[in-house]
């Protein structure tokens, strides 16, 4: 039997009480009954009755889970509810834990409550700032792993993240529902989503802020509302327990906490759900455990503040703001599914279409990251993907957490195909003396079948050596996966990873690159130089690489701005003289 953890999730924004006495796991036995607390309708904290069957020792290690059957409300109709989660559960008057697991496609009200011992185990020590540093949390993702991956414009998904076997949480997602490129960016992360209608309007009644009531959590607002809605568990003075499990369960977080209400509840033959919506802020969640979440009332969280200019072929342009959680792992994919929740909402499907993207990154103490991207397609997951990747490589470095000031981007949608191959490439000498300029013809063509030719001039550096290069000619993204310089990526800071960011080869430029393959090895990323190839061979490649093969490095370039998407890659071989 699968049991699913029954977190709300709502698109859509004072709790004090005298915390209760609580019962421990080894005084339950099968057979007691006791009441719970939610709300099942506008902000009324309601009954409902429920019956231990069991108490499931070792959910997981060191970790209980007491079964039971309810009663009451409409729990007899749509079993038990996705937004209960948190429900504050009583026997004889004394607290044993928070209603926490459903099971999907149930036919009566069958579930688990998480023991209340667990929820202060791990939730006892809430800090009262935020914290303004997050340490490595994913110490097995090396820098240039992430980097590379941003350079190449694609997002790490949440299984190279997060890992594989974490158990998914069922979220009922209320209000528009992600498009499919941006469900795509939370492929991987234990969470299920389902789609629910959202309501405006009518009753905004906020439940008490006392255990029962209703809170959401905002993972992102503004022109975009996603929030996780639960119920109240326990509050002491200005701390608060809810939902009974994770929300993705990330340790430190720091996020808008907010009162709710319930405009019904939908039952639904995998899993019901209430309908629920954040009504005004309340504080900050600040812990997120795999045992249940934990805020402070009063607490202001931050978020990152995010612009989307939308220019619709120079017609008009729509603007839109949001405030995005502040967080190494979900930071790239809220901003990337702003991306794409913008442009299927207000793009076309079909036809003849580009997108360019211009904007730009503001990190306190850093220069900017400058974003220049150019689409000449209709999927918006490769813009939300670039934009993705790129907050990536910023937030999982694991030298300091990057304190973001916003995040701007404009982006322009043509009536049009804004797409060049590179048709050809040709060198008018074959042999080139070290010092000189080797010139470079290349043929472009349009998606209309249009020809141009663009002369490149190089310069053989003097400090080339004499032998065989390679003359690669492409756009930016299949020079980057062909890797032309193997050096490794010497990244010592977050400096480093925004000087990477802001020289990388761009998708709307045609290059020329001149390559050669290098003697000597590397050590800590310096290049040790004439050395012999035994010698190397004990020491590894450059980089420390564990192939211990030569390496090739860019000793000349140049570069077309075509402003336009560029695909295609040619190699010829250059004798230096």
């Amino acid at each position: 039997m699968k049991l699913a953890p029954i977190l709300a999730l709502v698109f859509i924004a004072p709790l004090f009480a005298q915390a209760p006495a609580t019962m421990g796991v080894g005084e339950i036995r099968a057979g007691m009954k006791g009441y719970g607390k939610t709300v099942f309708q506008g902000g009324k904290i309601e009954r409902f009755d429920f019956e231990v069957l069991g108490v499931q020792k070792n959910a997981a290690p060191g970790r209980s889970r007491i079964m039971f059957r309810a009663s009451g409300g409409p729990l007899a109709e749509t079993g038990v509810l996705a937004g209960m989660s948190g429900s504050p559960c009583y026997i004889d008057g004394k607290l044993i834990g928070a209603l926490s697991t459903g099971i999907s496609f149930e036919k009566e009200p069958i579930g688990g409550i998480t023991p209340i011992a667990e929820m202060l185990d791990q939730l006892r020590d809430i800090p009262d700032l935020a914290p303004s540093r997050t340490p490595l949390i994913l110490p097995k993702l090396e820098p240039p792993k992430v980097l590379k991956s941003a350079l190449l414009g694609q997002m790490l998904d949440f299984k190279t993240l997060l890992g594989e076997g974490a158990e998914a949480t069922s979220m009922a997602l209320v209000g528009s529902p992600l498009g499919a490129e941006a469900q795509k960016l939370w492929s991987g992360l234990p969470v299920t989503f389902a789609a629910g209608p959202t309501l405006s309007g009518g009753r905004e009644e906020a439940s008490p802020l006392e255990p029962g009531g209703m809170a959401a959590i905002m993972l992102m607002q503004g022109d975009l509302d996603l929030a996780a809605s639960g119920t109240i568990t326990y509050v002491s003075g200005k701390r608060v327990l809810m939902f009974g499990h994770q929300l993705f369960n990330l340790g430190p977080v720091d996020l808008p906490l907010w009162s709710a209400t319930v405009a019904t509840t939908v039952a639904n033959y995998q899993s019901s759900f209430k309908l629920a919506m954040p009504v005004a802020p309340i504080g900050a969640l600040r812990l997120d455990r795999n045992s249940g979440v934990a805020g402070i009332l009063g607490a202001e969280a931050r978020m990152v503040p995010m612009r989307i200019g939308l220019n619709l072929g120079g017609k008009r342009t729509l603007n839109f703001r949001f405030e995005i959680m502040d967080h190494p792992v979900a930071t790239p994919a809220l901003a990337a599914t702003a991306v794409a929740q913008t442009l299927d909402a207000h793009t076309r499907g079909l036809g003849l279409q580009s997108l360019s993207l211009q904007g730009n990154i503001k990190l306190t103490g850093q220069a900017p990251i400058q974003i220049d991207y150019v689409m000449a397609d209709l999927n918006p997951g490769r813009m939300a993907q670039y934009v993705g990747a790129m907050l990536q490589a910023l937030c999982l470095n694991p030298f300091e957490k990057p304190a973001f000031e916003g995040i701007s981007l404009t982006i322009k949608a043509e009536e049009r195909l804004d797409l060049t191959g590179i048709a050809a490439v040709r060198l008018l000498k074959a042999r080139a003396k070290r010092g000189e300029v080797l010139p470079v013809l290349v043929t472009l063509q349009n998606i209309q079948g249009v020809r141009e030719t663009a002369t490149f001039n190089i310069q053989v550096p003097y400090s080339a050596a004499k032998g065989k290069a390679t003359l690669m000619v492409g756009d930016g993204y299949s020079l980057m996966a062909a890797d032309p310089d193997e050096r490794v990526m010497e990244v010592a800071n977050l400096g480093d990873m925004v000087r990477i960011l802001n020289g990388a080869l761009r998708n709307n430029h045609a290059y020329a690159l001149l390559v050669q393959t290098q003697t000597g090895a590397g050590l800590r990323g310096t290049r040790i130089e004439g050395i012999p190839p035994t010698v190397a061979s004990l020491v590894g490649g450059d980089g420390a690489s564990s192939d211990n093969r030569l390496q090739r490095r860019i000793i000349g370039r140049a570069v077309l701005p075509l402003e336009r998407e560029v695909r295609g890659l040619s190699q010829l071989e250059v004798e230096i003289e």
